[in-house]
């Protein structure tokens, strides 16, 4: 099963909380998954490292009134207002979550330990100075735009054959014709975010597997070639995903 990014799951969860729609206890367990505990540091008003409950209380008592997720990329920082280090340490972490209302970000520090097929992960979140973020798309304008963006890539991936080299991605691949949903959002969310956060989410993955894997023997051209192609379904499907979780933040 495709599980959104921490941050995700965070901005979406966390915002719930904030607006009386979930527990604090169901934040930190939807967030950890089935990480070791999250720790927190540099929280405002804590000298010592506290656990992501505790930061999210202080952010809530600092003004935070919704959390909103960024999710950037190198040379594409959509979703960050600076300053340079948070954008810095956020585009490293592909992921970031900023607190509206409060000037403050957080960014997943991800540690993973364990040998192949037994690994866990230990995360802290980093709390970070951080400016507004900037206006993100309208969820529907996200949707029409990842659906353009996987209409001008759809013979592309047709083409590459993922699924004969990476297996996994046939599932995910049913999955996206199917519709199925997969690590929902908040019961507060409106349907279309729940059903483009796990469309977004799916191809998210599916390109990432064929960007990140040649698939066989091909010539330098023609990966680049692939590249340029599927790079703007990449940078659609992190856009809708972002959309989708904000939704309740930015209704």
């Amino acid at each position: 099963m495709v599980t959104l990014p921490r941050s995700a799951r965070l901005a979406a969860w966390g915002t719930a909380w904030l607006r009386s729609e979930a527990s604090l206890d169901d934040v930190v367990a939807r967030v950890r998954a089935d990480d070791e505990p999250h720790d927190a540091v540099d929280v405002p008003g804590s000298a010592t490292a506290t656990g992501l409950s505790e930061a999210l209380r202080a952010l809530r008592d600092a003004g935070a009134t919704s959390f909103l997720v960024a999710l950037p990329a190198p040379g594409d920082p959509r979703g960050l207002g600076g300053p340079a280090d948070l954008n810095g340490d956020a585009i490293d972490a592909g992921e970031a979550v900023l607190a509206a209302g409060a000037p403050y970000a957080l960014v997943p520090d991800v540690r993973t330990f364990g040998p192949p097929g037994d690994q866990g992960h230990l995360v802290t979140w980093m709390v970070r100075p951080a400016a507004p973020a900037p206006p993100g798309p309208a969820l529907a304008d996200a949707d029409r735009e990842l659906t353009a963006s996987l209409l001008a890539a759809g013979s592309i991936l047709t083409d590459l054959d993922v699924p004969s080299w990476r297996p996994e991605v046939e599932a995910l691949l049913e999955d996206i014709r199917t519709n199925r949903e997969s690590d929902p959002l908040p019961r507060a969310f409106p349907p279309q975010a729940q059903a483009v956060a796990a469309r977004s989410a799916r191809l998210l993955a599916v390109v990432r597997f064929a960007l990140g894997d040649d698939g066989g023997a091909v010539t330098a051209a023609a990966a680049a070639s692939r590249r340029e192609a599927l790079t703007p379904l990449e940078r659609a499907s992190r856009s809708a995903l972002a959309a989708a979780c904000n939704a309740l933040a930015t209704r």
